[in-house]
């Protein structure tokens, strides 16, 4: 009855095995076996020749096709030649130019609009007094109406006051 050929390896400078052509492959898969690797066939086990020198080497190690990226080889990942890291002063700098060159096209490109504040303010005043009369109009009187509605008139008025006329929306 013919048995599968099984082989011996020294990993970790021990000897395991014996392993059959699978489990070899699965070892080549995950790169635990190299082309270095010391390899024996359990018919002679005192014979011992590296991976590379044994026919199995092109079962384990079969080319594989190199990728491509249209007409320009993928380069390796960790290449010799990678250039230095900009440093932080550098990148701040490079941010600074930019942004100082689009902020000029941006205030040239951008016709800043006016702002009439005093007219903004009557407008919002006069919208939102206007909507609570029609409440007032509209709701028939009674506590659980006249509070929230004194109320919204007292917040919106000082609320809209504050808002137009603060300091920090001066242009």
């Amino acid at each position: 009855m013919p048995t599968t050929p099984r082989y011996f390896l020294v990993e970790d400078g021990q000897r395991t095995g014996p392993h059959s052509l699978a489990v070899l492959r699965q070892k080549a898969d995950i790169h635990v076996l190299t082309p270095n690797t010391p390899i024996s066939s359990v018919d002679t086990p005192e014979t011992w020749a590296p991976l590379r020198d044994s026919p199995l080497y092109a079962q384990l190690f079969p080319n594989r096709p190199r990728y491509t990226l249209g007409a320009h080889p993928i380069e390796r990942v960790n290449a010799d030649n990678i250039p230095a890291p900009l440093s932080v002063p550098e990148l701040l700098r490079a941010n600074n130019t930019h942004e100082k060159a689009v902020e000029k096209l941006t205030r040239k490109q951008i016709a800043l609009r006016t702002f009439d504040r005093w007219r903004d303010y009557a407008t919002l005043i006069l919208f939102g007094n206007v909507l609570a009369a029609l409440a007032w109009e509209f709701l028939p009187v009674v506590r659980a109406h006249v509070v929230p509605l004194l109320s919204f008139v007292a917040i919106y008025n000082i609320g809209v006051l504050w808002f137009i006329f603060s300091r920090r929306h001066r242009s």
